[in-house]
This record gives structure tokens, C-alpha cells and sequence, in this order.
């Protein structure tokens, strides 16, 4: 296949992409009602699981032209072998936004994996020890606009034209979209003075840096985001503020990060509320929800076992990065754009044959290699 025929399914895969607008059908148009509800019963002592609505998820068109890309590609050509990877995960996220709550489960396993004993293991034993040392979690001073603020001054000393927007409609405190060059800072809700510094280093050092590359490359999927590359993503992003200091000076972020891997484990065993009231054991009650949430994130009726896994990302990724640490030559080609670890060899020989740009924007930990 030329160059031409790809460069028409990579428009594709994009138009596809922005269809499905994952994260936005994942998270409940009733959110603060929900969350009303359940603190009003949590007040009253009462048990109350939320049920979620989203947005309509009708994507039969979209799975059509999917499969119609897939006959257009072989397999055994390096960067046709790309594109045929993220139609079979995009395939597989069509399936998790359709699916009643029964399958839900299966199919975010196969996206996004399922718990490790070893990785929940280490989640409790921070947990533990956090609670052994009664660390008190600092308050939220930050506002939305200053960190909004900050991340623009980050972008702007970077030379990388991208704009930082605030938003009422994520759940996560930030989220970084490859698609539109957009940083969306949560509107809703605060940050800590300790946080700042490890928000630059992940959001910007990684997630807009692997971005910014990918525009670099001949085909908009390098930006978008190539199959399986949040693990390779939330990994690096964690290993950079490890290795920033950041993790030592904002001491509740490894927490959170166990309490999000606790939080999925939870979910597949038991209800809303149960995970709340397990990670109320070790979190105040405005981050034990936000946690509970993101873990149920994607069911409709929360009182059934089950949830949504990718929040096991950051402590199964960050794992199998410092495994890499010292071969810097992988972690440069995780940064031609938003690659994942299963393309790594793929995307080392497209780069020795020019095919691909190397990555103009590195962090520090990087670039000394």
C-alpha cells in the first residue's frame, strides 16, 4: 500500500476516534446528582449505590467503518501493522461503550488488563503504611485557574502550541488530549501547593511532550495514540516524578495511586458502596468517592460487582518502566509519540529507516541517555 491510502485511514481513524469521544461517554451525565444522593444517604446512614446514566453509545456506524479499514491493511507491513493494532483496540472500546453492565467488566479487562496479586499487594502495603503514620492529606489551595496558569507557562517555555482549557466534564483532575492539543483542567475541583510541580512533570513532561512528537510524525495517530499506550504513558508519567523528586515532595500522590489500583479491585468484588467504605479506611470522604467513582466509571447500576480497570495503569505501567529504565534507547522511542510498549520494536525499525521523525521533546531522565 502507498503512502496515500494510509495517510486516507489514518483521516479515518481520527474521524472514527472523534465519534466515539471515549472518556466523554464514560463519564455519568448525572454525576453530581449521584454524588448528591449518595452523601445524603451516607449522612442519613443509609447505603445508596449510584446509578449512572451516559451519553447515547449507538456506534454501529463507526465499527462498520472500522472493519471496512481492516481489509484495506496487512499485517506483516510494519506501519500498516500499527494501524490495524489500534482498529482492533478501537473495535474493542466500541464493544466496552455498548455493552450492558454484565459484559462490561470482561471487555475493560481485555483493554486495559485485570489486577496483578503482586501489584495489589504493594497498593495495600502503602495504603497501610499511610494509615500506620496517620498522614493527614493537605488541603486543596490550588485553584483551577492557577493551575490552569502554570500549565500554560510550562507550554508556552516549551515552544508547544497547545491550549489549556478548563472543564466541568472530566473526572480526573487533568486530562491531556492528544486530538485536540488541549490540557483540560478539571473546573470542579482544587489542588495542593505539593502537587504543582509533579502536575507539570506529568502532564506536560509526558502526555503533551509524547503528543507533541506524535505531530511530528507522518501520521496523526502517532498524537492520537497507538494501541495499549496509556500503560507506556501513566508508567513514564510516574517514573518521571519519581525520578523529579516529585513523589518525595507531594508524599500523597503514591497513595492515591494505590488507593486507584485498591479502588478497581474493590469494584470487581463488590458495589459502590462497599468500595467506598473500604477506601474511606484510608482516604476523606470527598477522595474516597472520587475514587469509588472512577473505578465504577462506565457501569450504569453501581451496586453490581464490576468496573472499569484502566486506573491499574499507573502501578502496572510504572513497574515495567523502571524495568527499562536503564535502556534509555526504549524509553526515547515511547517518546516518537504516544507508543506503547507492544510497539516498541515496530517503532525502533520504522525510526532506523526514517520512516518516523525522532522525538524532539525529551525529559531530562531521558536525554541523559
Amino acid at each position: 500500500m502507498r503512502d496515500e491510502p494510509l495517510h486516507e485511514i489514518d483521516e479515518r481513524i481520527m474521524e472514527v476516534s472523534r465519534r466515539i469521544d471515549f472518556y466523554s461517554f464514560l463519564t455519568p451525565l448525572n454525576q453530581t446528582e449521584e454524588k448528591e444522593k449518595f452523601f445524603r444517604a451516607f449522612r442519613e446512614q443509609q447505603h445508596y449505590d449510584p446509578v449512572f446514566r451516559y451519553r447515547r453509545s449507538d456506534l454501529r456506524e463507526e465499527k462498520k467503518l472500522l472493519g471496512e479499514m481492516r481489509g484495506l491493511l496487512d499485517r506483516e507491513d510494519d506501519m500498516q501493522s500499527i494501524f490495524l493494532k489500534k482498529i482492533d483496540f478501537m473495535e474493542r472500546q466500541i464493544g466496552l461503550l455498548t455493552c450492558g453492565d454484565n459484559e462490561f467488566t470482561d471487555i475493560s479487562g481485555q483493554l486495559y488488563g485485570m489486577p496483578d496479586a503482586g501489584d495489589m499487594d504493594l497498593a495495600g502495603n502503602i495504603l497501610s503504611k499511610s494509615r500506620e503514620s496517620r498522614y493527614v492529606f493537605p488541603e486543596e489551595t490550588v485553584t483551577p485557574q492557577e493551575m490552569a496558569s502554570v500549565l500554560g507557562r510550562k507550554l508556552e517555555e516549551k515552544g508547544i502550541d497547545w491550549a489549556v482549557v478548563p472543564s466541568d466534564r472530566i473526572v480526573s483532575k487533568i486530562s491531556v488530549s492528544g486530538r485536540d492539543r488541549t490540557v483540560y483542567v478539571n473546573s470542579g475541583i482544587g489542588y495542593t501547593a505539593e502537587e504543582v510541580r509533579r502536575l507539570e512533570v506529568h502532564e506536560i513532561e509526558v502526555h503533551v511532550y509524547r503528543g507533541a512528537n506524535g505531530d511530528d510524525q507522518p501520521f496523526k495517530i502517532f498524537r492520537e495514540g497507538l494501541a495499549g499506550y496509556d500503560e507506556a504513558e501513566e508508567g513514564l508519567a510516574v517514573a518521571a516524578e519519581d525520578i523529579a523528586g516529585c513523589l518525595e515532595a507531594d508524599t500523597r500522590q503514591m497513595k492515591l495511586y494505590a488507593g486507584r489500583y485498591v479502588s478497581v479491585g474493590c469494584s470487581l468484588k463488590g458495589s459502590f458502596h462497599e468500595t467506598f467504605a473500604e477506601l474511606l479506611e484510608f482516604f476523606p470522604e470527598g477522595l474516597a468517592y472520587r475514587l469509588a467513582e472512577r473505578g465504577k466509571r462506565g457501569l450504569r447500576d453501581t451496586s453490581v460487582k464490576g468496573g472499569f480497570t484502566k486506573d491499574l495503569l499507573y502501578m502496572s505501567g510504572s513497574r515495567k518502566i523502571r524495568q527499562l529504565i536503564a535502556d534509555r534507547g526504549v524509553l526515547s522511542v515511547l517518546y516518537a509519540g504516544k507508543v506503547g510498549l507492544g510497539d516498541v520494536d515496530i517503532v525502533r525499525r520504522l525510526l532506523e529507516k526514517g520512516k518516523l521523525s525522532p522525538p524532539r521533546f525529551l525529559p531530562d531522565f531521558v536525554k541523559r541517555g
